[in-house]
């Protein structure tokens, strides 16, 4: 959509140091539209007017495209992106289908319990749920053995929204909850991280310690 000769850039309301913005951000510069992305930095727990007009729910990432249209959640973002903008590897047809899915939806699993666990730490530490807690990070701890299996499924070039999703997750393993030690005895989801942290899209995405 252009106005005269000025296109109308989407507009991509997110934080640098969340996963679900990431994958987005991600998403964005694997396809090359950061030039038709603006990204607008919002603390969803002070939302301007803006954003809520946005998205009523106050969750980030939102990404409002060419037309106005809001489209909240990485997930339907990512969906939109990859149906419109070819670059991303598409999910392929038949069963490997589904099998793609599911090791996406493990990986957004984890970010989930990954937040979770984030959002409960910041919590006065009296009124923390330990049960809460523990069930977050053996969640996580057995997704990540499900994935570490289905490693070498994973591609290090030319990746699809679940590669995305699963550097994603773990990167924000090791920015938020180190001590995980989420390595320790998954080699071959390590090796698979390390290759794709050298993809541009990862590097020009890292958050800034905090």
């Amino acid at each position: 959509m252009t106005t005269g000769t000025r296109a109308v850039k989407m507009r991509l309301y997110c934080s640098k140091t969340s996963p679900y913005s990431r994958k987005v951000r991600m998403a964005v510069d694997e396809l090359g539209l950061t030039d038709a992305v603006e990204e607008v930095l919002v603390d969803p727990f002070g939302p301007t007017q803006e954003f809520l007009t946005a998205n009523p729910l106050a969750k980030i990432p939102t990404l409002v495209n060419e037309r106005g249209d809001a489209l909240p959640d990485s997930r339907l973002i990512l969906e939109y992106l990859a149906s419109r903008y070819p670059g991303l590897t598409p999910l392929p047809r038949g069963l490997r289908r589904w099998e793609v899915l599911r090791r996406s939806q493990l990986a957004d699993g984890v970010i989930d319990a990954a937040v979770a666990t984030v959002l409960e730490k910041r919590r006065p530490e009296g009124i923390r749920y330990t049960p809460w807690l523990d069930r977050q990070a053996a969640a996580i701890q057995r997704a990540l053995d499900a994935l570490n299996t289905e490693a070498s499924f994973l591609a290090a070039e030319r990746p699809g929204v679940c590669e995305i999703t699963c550097g994603a997750a773990l990167a924000y393993l090791d920015f938020r909850l180190p001590y995980l030690e989420w390595r320790k005895n998954r080699n071959a989801l390590a090796d698979w991280l390390g290759a794709f942290q050298q993809r541009p899209s990862m590097q020009r995405t890292q958050p800034s310690p905090q």
